[in-house]
């Protein structure tokens, strides 16, 4: 019999673990005697990490139906299995899979409305509300589907063989087991002396586990207002714990061993079981993050002059050990690994160092704004307004003349075009008597070169249509340039012929 036992990632400590695996029998008086493990087999997977350094280079893109004038697409990618799984709902709302090595497409569904991605052993979970719906990750085939309470989904949570759903602008919270379908159970806040409150004052944060509690934020914005953490049993669905003092914009709770963390003005630590405070400490400013790194709890914080800087905490005390500048470059698109920030920022990709903030390398892609990045394995994926999925790589991508310099490419290649359109000319000029002529191809040959060294770079430079009036300058001054061409070469022409 193969059994699986899933194991929380937050059970696991930096370094050493240990894990005791024992029968029954009545070596420890537990009287369960009527069996015994035998070739026993332990299997441990994570995510696999991610490898990819710049520079960087297209490796491959996919073409969707739609392209935007304006605005950064926004799109949920999620990568598993190799494959890519993304959802989008602009000319028409679908899930598409990709593969992620070669971007071939696998399959293409159509959704009800714009949701949210959830994977889980072959099974993609689509949230589009008002329906849940179980497809078989690789063809897409419907396996179930059912609705649920609330509103707008938020990104969904999958522990075990359960999906735990919760909803922006709503009250409830559901948990749906991953096979069957079936309802494990239903919550709904009751908001202490709430009353009859107005069901779209409600706000509840995505859902943390530790694998025994669920922890969500609830905001109330209706009179009295109340922000609190709430814990509910992870099997039950029942409240264990709630904590009321609680701003209204923190970020969401952070699990640590038997602690979890939550922060504003100040961090407090709780008791995961119990929920009684532990410890507070007050950084003198507003929590923007936290995270545990090298066993250490690190927040990063605004402070009243609107600087930035990282505080490094005893994760059981609460006691400031170190703070420092934070000289890290914060976007609102950004994917973060051990060695890199990749960012993207308007039509803009960036590599930043995540210690010193300093750029490591950037290039420009087509179209008006980018979604934000996916890192998966050994590349990098990101969508551009165009309707261009973009797959990267490591590799020295770009022009002759602009490699490694590809944010800049448009003030190398037209320039250094021009210059050596301009030598040419002085050398024509100096062999030929019949110098109209030699203008008029000139000028024909150099709206020529110019068009192709602006082609050339167009995958590093704003799309045309969006820089609008400076484009049409440019098509103009090309144009009364082919027109004065055209003009020299008919003069010249009677020129020769006389």
């Amino acid at each position: 019999m193969s059994i699986k036992i899933p194991i929380h990632h937050s059970f696991f400590d930096p370094g050493t673990n240990t894990i005791k695996i024992s029968s029954g029998s009545n070596a420890n008086r537990s009287n369960y005697d009527d069996f015994e493990f035998y070739n026993l087999s332990l299997h441990l997977s994570e995510v696999e990490p991610v490898t990819l350094a710049p520079p960087l280079e297209v490796a491959w893109t996919y073409k969707f139906p739609w392209r935007l004038i304006h605005g950064a697409p926004e799109f949920e990618i999620l990568a598993a299995d190799g494959v890519l799984f993304i959802c989008q709902g602009y000319s028409e709302t679908s899930v598409t899979a990709i593969d992620a090595e070669t971007g071939e497409l696998l399959w293409d569904k159509k959704l009800t409305g714009q949701g949210h991605l959830g994977y889980k052993d072959g099974v993609l979970i689509v949230l589009s509300y008002p329906t849940v719906d179980a497809l078989n990750a690789k063809n897409g085939e419907l396996l179930w589907s059912r609705g649920y309470q609330g509103g707008w989904p938020d990104i969904p949570l999958i522990f075990g063989d359960t999906l735990f759903v919760s909803e922006y602008g709503s009250r409830y919270v559901t948990a749906i087991d991953i096979e069957s379908s079936a309802l494990k159970w239903d919550y709904e806040i009751n908001l202490t002396g709430s009353g009859n409150r107005n069901t779209n004052s409600y706000y509840i944060s995505g859902l943390q586990t530790n694998g025994n509690i669920l922890a969500l934020r609830s905001n109330l914005y209706d009179i009295p207002y109340e922000h609190g953490l709430i814990a509910l049993d992870i099997d039950t669905g029942k409240e264990v714990w709630r904590y009321t003092d609680l701003r209204e914009h923190s970020p969401d709770p952070l699990f640590y061993k038997d602690l979890i963390y939550i922060g504003g003005e100040e961090i407090v630590a709780l008791s995961a079981k119990s929920g009684e405070e532990v410890w507070k400490t007050d950084t003198n400013g507003w929590v923007i993050s936290t995270e545990i790194k090298n066993g250490k709890l690190v927040v990063k914080e605004e402070l009243s002059n609107y600087s930035r800087r990282s505080v490094f905490l005893d994760v059981n005390t609460g006691e400031i050990l170190e703070e420092l500048p934070c000289s890290e470059r914060y976007f609102s698109s950004s994917a973060v690994t051990d060695e890199y920030v990749y960012s993207t920022s308007g039509c803009k990709i960036r590599v930043f160092d995540p210690v010193t903030g300093e750029p490591v390398w950037s290039s420009r892609i087509k179209g008006a704004a980018l979604s934000e990045p996916t890192l998966y394995k050994d590349k990098l994926y990101l969508v551009s307004s165009d309707g261009v999925l973009y797959a990267f790589e490591h590799g020295e991508g770009g022009l002759f003349f602009t490699r490694g310099l590809e944010d800049s490419a448009i003030l190398y290649l037209p320039p250094v075009a021009t210059a050596g359109m301009l030598f040419l000319l002085s050398f024509l000029l100096r062999k030929n008597e019949n110098k109209t002529l030699v203008l008029g191809y000139w000028l024909i040959a150099l709206v020529g070169v110019l068009l192709l060294s602006f082609i050339a770079i167009q995958p590093y430079f704003i799309a045309w249509d969006i820089f609008g009036l400076l484009t049409f300058l440019v098509l103009c001054a090309l144009g009364v340039i082919l027109l004065f061409g055209i003009i020299f070469l008919v003069f010249g022409l009677r020129k020769r012929g006389k």
